[in-house]
């Protein structure tokens, strides 16, 4: 059987490289690499660094620790270019037409050693102007037929979003919008289904999967990103198993990833006349570099990447390695790969503002153009068909021009700080001991209006009562919520389970605009209801007015359609758990039970640091929550 082309771009410790724009060549042979001092050094003399052996990739240079050494000397011939630098690599940033020589030396601010000698050589050559060449030609085809993609948020339009694109300072976009910029087609000619927060299971729920299945014909192409979401072995609904072949049909200890993958999408492609790419997932960005385990979705269950790739060779489909591919880029400036991804605000003063807020999973317009770019000229090393369609000449995305572009203009920060919370109201003795607080804000009718409620704890009891009864205070509008609640802060990165048992004692003066329940938001505010809007992102599993489960995203609030009644009789039970992406709301009134799964509702856009569980109610109601359950239950990861 032929085997495609399985493309990783890797780091390598080649003896000789050429890269033109720049061309690379690197010396193994520098006569000073190795210390001619044969003779021991007596006790008193200090002890000379090895010297680091250096590569050069593209424009990049990088080089393995050295052993006691505190920093790196960068050289371009005589001349010291980088001091004393920490990072294990070094970007090249010339322009001029010419060769450039560099080194670089070990050094350490322990007396004890001496800085080492020069490692060996590269060279870097930029071209002078000369007249086109083939190579600067495109050689590419028009497709025909179209490009279909499936996959999770690192791959989807969040245009086509029902929330739309992130009022976020760097939004996210997935790299399957940015793909028609590096393929010779029309952009009506990619036809982008991948959603947020899908693994290669649930999709198979979605109505987009039906689309594909009803529209992929012969001589179009599938590029299959799934990965990120498959991971997720505490959600039966998501979790496919590495480890298992794509022959092995068995649900035991979770269905076959490449099972699922194989025939659901590479053989639907395949029946269809159509061609199918895999990509395997993107890293995590890691802030010290170490892209390892998870980040490179290597679980405690298996390697999800290797599955790929492994699917790929049995079945003589290509996979494109984005894997790999980032991982090496990533590595060869972790400073500069901060810069692909979704930032939810900045710090300082425009126009010298830097991003703040890194959301490390999800990548910005920036970063899906580079992972789109990358994967194009990666089928270039294929013999998938679409490569005849890769536009040849294509220019990689820069810094300069291409980040800048991925910056919501329009984006202000919001007017907040993280809250300062005061006396805690009690700690309840759950699963994870949880330290409550109260407060009541937002609209209000004022900040007079704040000592209307009612928030305590019945430690004895184990009982809150959150309400203002004999008062119509607070309200959900579409412009603003306004209520009492006792809360929790939790840390942004977590996930967590909550339930509650909730008694009304308080009906008087409800109506359409009044609100009980369990509610997971992005903002929290002290004790104040006047001149402050609140709409920050939240799921509740409550009731406004008679309808049960509600949300507000994107400033705009929503309810489910659900309806209930709002009584002193009815004993009600709400929950919510977080897994990654996904928030899953209950509620019962004891004679009608509601789920609702959100899988994309963006918390962490105002505050970065923390999300807030409230028990809360408003305008007339007064709601008893008993049999408080909450616990954490991991790291939130997911796309």
């Amino acid at each position: 059987m032929k085997k495609r082309s399985l493309v990783s771009l890797l780091l390598a410790s080649a003896m000789a490289v050429s890269v033109a724009a720049g061309c690379v060549s690197v010396d193994n042979n520098n006569e000073n690499n190795n210390n001619n001092n044969n003779e021991p050094p007596t006790p008193t003399q200090p002890v000379q660094l090895s010297a680091p052996q250096i590569t050069l990739t593209e424009n990049v240079i990088s080089w393995s620790a050295v052993d006691n050494a505190t920093g790196y000397d960068v050289y371009e011939g005589t001349t010291t270019v980088s001091t004393a630098q920490t990072a294990l690599s070094y970007t090249i940033n010339k322009t001029e037409a010419g060769e450039y020589t560099f080194t670089v030396k070990a050094v350490s601010t322990d007396e004890k050693y001496t800085a080492s000698n020069a490692s060996n050589s590269v060279t870097y050559t930029v071209k002078g102007q000369t007249p086109p060449s083939t190579g600067d030609t495109d050689t590419s085809v028009k497709l025909t037929g179209k490009v279909y993609l499936v996959g999770d948020s690192t791959v989807c339009d969040y245009s086509l979003t029902t929330a739309g694109i992130d009022n976020v300072y760097l939004p996210r976009y997935g790299y399957g919008t940015q793909l028609y910029n590096y393929l010779n087609c029309d952009q009506n000619q990619i036809v982008n289904l991948a959603r947020s927060g899908r693994s290669s299971l649930d999709f198979l729920g979605e109505s987009n999967y039906t689309t594909l299945k009803n529209s992929i014909t012969a001589g179009d192409y599938l590029i299959i990103g799934f990965g990120h979401n498959d991971e997720k072995s505490d959600d039966a609904a998501r979790y496919t198993n590495p480890t298992k072949s794509y022959t092995d049909e068995s649900k035991t200890n979770g269905p076959s990833f490449q099972y699922t993958l194989y025939e659901n999408y590479v053989k639907l492609a395949k029946d269809k006349g159509a061609t199918p790419i895999l990509c395997t997932p993107i890293v995590r960005y890691d802030e010290k570099g170490n892209y390892t385990k998870d980040k490179v979705h290597i679980t405690d269950n298996g390697d999800y990447a290797q599955a790929i790739r492994t699917l790929g060779e049995a079945t003589d489909t290509t996979v494109i390695d984005l894997t790999a591919i980032t991982k090496a880029y990533y590595m060869a400036d972790n400073a500069k790969a901060v810069y692909y991804h979704t930032h939810s605000s900045y710090v300082g003063e425009k126009p010298n503002e830097t991003p703040n807020g890194t959301d490390a999973t999800h990548i910005n317009k920036y970063g899906a153009k580079k992972v789109s770019y990358e994967l194009a000229k990666a089928l270039l090393s294929t013999d998938c068909p679409l490569k005849a369609n890769v536009i040849t000449n294509a220019v990689a995305p820069t810094f300069e021009v291409d980040y800048k572009d991925a910056i919501r203009e329009d984006y202000v920060n919001p007017d907040y700080e993280a809250p300062v919370l005061g006396t805690s109201i009690g700690t309840t003795q759950t699963a994870t001991a949880a330290t409550w607080y109260k407060s009541a804000f937002g609209n209000l009718g004022g900040n007079g209006k704040v000592g209307n409620f009612t928030i305590s704890y019945d430690n004895a009891n184990d009982k809150f009562t959150v309400g203002n009864g004999g008062n119509t205070n607070g309200k959900f509008e579409s412009a603003g919520d306004g209520f009492g609640t006792a809360f929790v802060q939790i840390e942004a990165n977590k996930n967590f389970t909550a339930s509650a048992k909730i008694k009304l004692t308080n009906v008087t003066g409800a109506d359409a605009q009044s609100g009980f329940g369990m509610m997971i938001r992005d903002d929290m505010y002290m004790n104040i209801g006047k001149d402050l809007v609140v709409n920050g992102n939240f799921v509740a599993a409550g009731a406004l007015g008679t309808n049960a489960i509600f949300k507000r995203e994107e400033t705009k609030l929503t309810n489910e359609g659900k309806s209930t009644t709002v009584n002193t009789t009815n004993e009600y039970t709400v929950s919510i758990t977080r897994l990654g992406q996904k928030i899953t709301a209950t509620f019962s009134d004891g004679t009608n039970s509601y789920t609702q799964e959100y899988l994309d509702v963006k918390l962490g856009v105002i505050d970065n640091d923390y999300m807030y569980l409230c028990l809360f109610a408003n305008r007339g109601l007064v709601a008893e929550f008993t049999n408080v359950q909450f616990e954490i239950t991991g790291d939130a990861i997911g796309a």
